[in-house]
């Protein structure tokens, strides 16, 4: 299969490469049944969740398309963004984290400009668009019992060693 965030690309492989089985990136911000549906429609055959959605809000897509499969963010660095659509790494380096080569720019450190407002509410500088990375742990039980078909690690700019420490973490959890 073939992971897609724009849908002209998806229709140029459908078109031309039919058989292809296509699955929706988590850059298409895909949070409801709705989205599901119309996903389906467009030929996809699984869906990889928006970041953003708790355990509740992927109860209720797993129960409207349980003929769809669903996948699910279960570890790694989360973007600022939202589902990761990023534009500040290629604004600030030329790197597209939207195509591949994110230069997580939001785990630099920064500083504010002396006399802005949002110096006087803020923190003068550190880490200020750095999340706090993804680790659900036991939930993945939960997610399993929710029927999510696969769960993804992040493994973009990390070392094998590191990847397969983290898979080993998680199948041992839901073993």
């Amino acid at each position: 299969g073939v992971i897609v965030q724009d849908l002209g690309v998806a229709a140029l492989a459908r078109r031309h490469l039919p058989s292809l089985p296509l699955h929706a990136s988590t850059q298409m911000a895909v949070h409801s049944s709705a989205g599901l549906a119309e996903l389906v429609q467009l030929g996809f055959r699984r869906v990889i969740l928006s970041r953003e959605l708790t355990l509740a809000e992927i109860a209720d897509p797993r129960r409207a398309r349980p003929d769809l499969e669903l996948e699910v963010f279960v570890h790694g660095a989360l973007c600022y963004s939202f589902s990761g659509v990023c534009l500040a790494s290629w604004a600030l380096t030329g790197r597209s984290g939207n195509r591949g080569d994110c230069a997580q720019i939001c785990r630099g450190r920064f500083s504010l400009a002396e006399g802005s407002d949002a110096d006087r509410q803020a923190p003068s500088g550190g880490t200020l668009f750095s999340c706090r990375d993804l680790l659900l742990g036991r939930d993945v039980l939960e997610l399993a019992g929710l029927g999510v078909d696969a769960f993804k690690i992040e493994g973009r700019m990390k070392s094998p060693e590191y990847a397969s420490a983290t898979v080993r973490l998680y199948r041992a959890v839901i073993d």
